[in-house]
């Protein structure tokens, strides 16, 4: 018998790095209070979802998401798992992306959303769905398994990465992809027995 299960996606809320256009990658950072009410609407937005498990990076801001989201489902189990961090943006990390986009901007939409360019000691999109679609696939395999709903709390990238894994998208369209922290993407899956 087919079983349908939801998968809902978000992105943390904003951090200080976000609002000063820093380039964060795997820099550690809180949410801002401004995150915080954005990780607090999301989960009044999600309080009637169904949601069994929580999954998320080992990244504070998407703890901090994850939490403000199952105060509204308190019974949830939460799985951290690092595949799914954000973008590692190697020598840019911690440096402003306003300042290198009026250094070199010819280059800055390249570097910024460029799904195959490479950035010394980081990630490109590409490698980045390396380790995201690898997540995914066990995912499927866990809610199947478990017939569990599932919410994770993504970074922009990493999310990005989801998206193309769920919807199959070609890496023009994924390059163009923009969450904010209130919103969310829904998926029903039906797995089949």
């Amino acid at each position: 018998m087919a079983k349908k299960l939801s998968l809902i996606v978000f992105r943390h809320g904003e951090t200080s790095f976000n609002r000063d256009r820093i380039f964060c990658g795997w820099l550690n950072t809180w949410l801002d209070p401004v995150g915080i009410d954005q990780a607090q609407a999301l989960g009044k937005k999600l309080a009637r979802e169904r949601i069994e498990y929580g999954f998320c990076s080992d990244l504070l801001r998407s703890k901090q998401t994850l939490i403000y989201v199952l105060t509204q489902h308190r019974k949830s189990k939460v799985v951290v798992d690092p595949r799914i961090r954000e973008r590692n943006y190697g020598i840019f990390s911690g440096h402003s992306k306003k300042l290198f986009r009026q250094l070199f901007p010819e280059k800055y939409n390249e570097i910024h959303r460029g799904y195959l360019t490479n950035i010394p000691k980081g990630e490109n999109f590409a490698q980045v769905g390396r380790r995201v679609f690898p997540f995914m696939n066990d995912l499927m395999r866990f809610m199947k398994k478990n017939e569990a709903n599932v919410c994770i709390s993504a970074h922009g990238n990493s999310m990005r990465s989801i998206v193309e894994f769920m919807e199959d998208l070609p890496m023009e369209e994924v390059e163009k992809l923009e969450f904010r922290p209130t919103d969310y993407k829904k998926y029903v899956i039906t797995f089949e027995d």
